[in-house]
């Protein structure tokens, strides 16, 4: 069953041991705001607040609205903003879009099983 946002922001606010003013805080929202979405007070929650959400609980937008099942967080800030990366994953990004669908989920399932790997020889959980 897919949990509303509000239970998966409540839900991943008590596991990370943050008080409402705490996760306001971190998400620059106003404490009223998050104890709304939590109990689903806030239909229709704007992107930006489900941005913020999401970042100050080191998840994603996807996971937030029960788009995912996985609350992978996104790359650090520091990832993010390294301009040559960025450039670099989207020419790489740009690449496999030219590609027929196919091939496209080639590509993708040997870069999926590259990276098994890598967590396996680096002794991390796939």
């Amino acid at each position: 069953m897919v949990r509303e946002i509000g239970d998966r922001v409540k839900a991943l606010r008590e596991e990370r041991g943050l008080s409402q003013s705490e996760l306001a805080a971190e998400a620059g929202l106003a404490r009223y705001q998050v104890w709304r979405v939590e109990n689903d007070e806030r239909p229709g929650v704007q992107a930006v607040a489900v941005g913020r959400l999401a970042a100050a609980l080191h998840t994603t937008s996807d996971f937030l609205l029960g788009l995912t099942a996985e609350s992978t967080a996104p790359p650090p800030l520091e990832w993010r903003s390294d301009r040559e990366r960025l450039l670099w994953m989207q020419q790489m990004i740009d690449r496999l879009m030219r590609l027929p669908r196919a091939r496209q989920e080639r590509v993708m399932a040997a870069m999926l099983a590259l990276l098994e790997v890598d967590q396996v020889e680096n002794g991390q959980k796939g």
